[in-house]
């Protein structure tokens, strides 16, 4: 006749499995495992989740350093334009709207160049030479002294060597003639802006 275990029984064959050498020790099954009544599953959440955690903050960073290393085109080049001539000025802006330029401040003597660079700290400032109270040169030599983070274009229609030795001498980054405002113009503000080497377009 089979007999059947009673709960004592179950007992006792798992406190003597408890107490045998591990290598001898085989599981014993109590019967199915109990069911806790209202059990509730969390969610796995960042926050709760040390590796999520820490890949999170791997991509945050990842993140940060693109946008780092490879700046938005569209992030504008703030420009002062300084020349007598309000035609010349207008033909400037008109030119630079066409690309990533703003045009934040004008002046048409060297004096209120130096006044606007100073308010408004432009990334470039373009000046003509042969302006009225300060000149070009006088005017680029006090820029690069009061803000010398801002780029020093020339524009002007004068284009011997005297002029344009002297505007390398005062830290002038491109000396660009009057007739060749359009895309080799940008080009020179952005190349003066990077800090190239002095150029001059002929």
């Amino acid at each position: 006749m089979f007999s059947r275990e009673t709960a004592g029984d179950q007992q006792r064959l798992a406190l003597n499995a408890r107490r045998a050498p591990f290598w001898l020790r085989k599981e014993v099954h109590l019967g199915p495992p109990a069911r806790t009544k209202n059990a509730t599953t969390l969610p796995i959440t960042h926050a709760s989740n040390p590796v999520l955690v820490g890949l999170g903050s791997v991509v945050a960073e990842s993140r940060t350093m693109n946008a780092q290393t490879n700046p938005i085109r569209d992030v504008r080049i703030r420009v002062v334009v300084a020349d007598d001539h309000p035609v010349i000025r207008r033909m400037v802006r008109s030119t630079l709207q066409q690309h990533p330029l703003e045009v934040c401040g004008e002046a048409e003597n060297g004096a209120e160049a130096i006044e606007e660079v100073k308010r408004v700290r432009p990334d470039v400032v373009i000046l003509n030479v042969t302006m009225p109270l300060v000149n070009g040169f006088e005017a680029a030599q006090e820029i690069k002294k009061q803000v010398p983070e801002t780029a020093i274009v020339i524009l002007s229609s004068h284009a011997d060597k005297y002029f344009i030795a002297e505007a390398k001498k005062v830290g002038v980054r491109a000396y660009v003639p009057k007739s060749k405002i359009g895309q080799a113009f940008v080009d020179a503000l952005e190349a003066a802006l990077k800090g190239d080497d002095f150029i001059v377009l002929e």
